[in-house]
């Protein structure tokens, strides 16, 4: 055939071609759309993680918030889960504005502490379980870093429990990865 010449196409061999580009281009959008949700399920555990670390570092100024709130706490019938994930999963939130937020109720504040204490029971619960130094090691180093009535530096912590300083700031990190789990309910953070 040379090159001037032209071919015509059959009807079958027309039909072919355009099964051949459908199919191509149906695992083209199939492939981009996995891709893409695959973004957002990291996306959820980045901010999780992100959530989980603002609440826990905040937990001490939303306690004494609840405890010395001139006004009386009204009775609610929120769950803490609603109340901190309609905070947190807003994108536009500033973490400033979520603590404000926060400690602008009350009644939600008293909330989300009771949860984050339930659920801070359960990891060191699971991790006295667990029988692993190390994990018994990160929730005590969390506990103490953030929750406890006393507050200690990273260094005295560090002095505590015989570790680096760097080291705090990796259990801190870890303990907080774990926690994450149970404050927000949902799968695994890997």
């Amino acid at each position: 055939m040379q090159a001037d010449e032209k071919r015509i196409i059959t009807d079958e061999e027309l039909t072919e071609i355009v099964k051949v580009a459908a199919k191509a281009g149906a695992d083209a959008a199939m492939e981009h759309f996995r891709t893409e949700k695959l973004k957002e399920k990291r996306n959820r555990k980045d901010r999780r993680l992100h959530n989980t670390k603002l609440l826990i570092r905040h937990y001490r100024t939303f306690k004494e918030y609840v405890n010395n709130a001139v006004f009386e706490r009204e009775e609610s019938n929120e769950d803490a889960l609603g109340a901190i994930e309609e905070l947190m999963w807003e994108p536009r939130v500033t973490a400033d504005m979520v603590v404000e937020s926060i400690k602008r109720s009350a009644a939600r504040t008293q909330i989300i502490i009771n949860h984050i204490d339930g659920m801070i029971n359960v990891y060191q619960d699971m991790c006295e379980k667990s029988n692993s130094e190390m994990k018994i090691r990160r929730s005590k180093v969390l506990y103490d870093m953030y929750i406890s009535d006393t507050v200690y530096s990273k260094e005295q912590i560090a002095e505590m429990y015989f570790i680096d300083k760097r080291t705090v700031y990796k259990d801190i990190d870890a303990a907080c990865k774990e926690l994450s789990v149970l404050l927000f309910g949902i799968d695994s953070i890997n």
